[in-house]
């Protein structure tokens, strides 16, 4: 409460003495800084952050695979929640289900997905994207990777499944498949990618050149399409005329 209180009396009182002196300003801005992370750190558990629900946690094992995005270890990570940047977060990414969990103290907390723009976990940036006029070819909401943020933007979604196979000798076994989709910003649309050929199709006014980079720089799409597709993305923006 006090903490509400300070926060609430400098965003009342001090803009009033910046208007009549325009070199307060400075100091204005310097408090009000200062009183919001203040804010931040003293309500703790009351601010937007923490207000999702309890992770209910996923306790299956699996022969091959993880239901986790890396680990299911917290780490180190930063998240854009209610338009808010909160760094320096303890966070794991559940992408099974698409649970972006934060540790506060003992509990771990499920947050919203819907109100999460954005978050970056072991330097990988994830976002948040809504079936809309401006995201248009992407075929579900939900979060997405984004590996490269030039003109022709590309994302990654990860989709995972539960595989069960029964035999005599060991029972029950339990298997998590992944699948990888990617997508490039194309004539105002994204696009999904999932053939060499498509790749260049999509880049017809430079098919040539592309199929030159990619000999010459040697890039593997069957066995290294990520990469090839980063690749050549970056390069594609580089010759084309926008």
């Amino acid at each position: 409460l006090p903490a509400i209180y300070l926060l609430t009396v400098l965003l009342f009182t001090i803009p009033a003495s910046a208007q009549s002196r325009q070199e307060d300003s400075i100091f204005y801005q310097s408090a009000l800084t200062h009183s919001t992370s203040l804010y931040f750190d003293q309500v703790g558990d009351q601010s937007r952050l923490f207000n999702g629900s309890l992770y209910p946690g996923f306790d299956l094992t699996f022969q091959t695979g993880s239901a986790y995005f890396l680990t299911d270890k917290a780490t180190k990570g930063s998240v854009v929640y209610d338009n808010i940047p909160y760094p320096n977060l303890s966070i794991f990414y559940e992408d099974y289900r698409q649970y972006l969990v934060v540790m506060d103290q003992a509990y771990q907390l499920k947050l919203v997905n819907e109100r999460v723009s954005s978050f970056t976990i072991a330097g990988h940036h994830f976002i948040y994207m809504f079936l809309d006029s401006l995201n248009r070819g992407i075929p579900s909401e939900g979060f997405y990777e984004v590996l490269y943020t030039g003109r022709s933007k590309l994302l990654k979604h990860t989709s995972k499944k539960v595989r069960e196979i029964i035999s005599v000798s060991e029972g029950l076994s339990r298997y998590m498949d992944d699948t990888n989709d990617y997508y490039i910003w194309r004539l105002n649309s994204y696009v999904a990618v999932s053939t060499k050929r498509e790749l260049l199709d999509y880049m017809y006014d430079h098919k040539k050149d592309v199929q030159r980079f990619i000999r010459k720089n040697k890039l593997d799409y069957r066995n290294d399409k990520e990469n090839t597709l980063i690749q050549v993305a970056g390069y594609f923006d580089k010759i084309a005329n926008y």
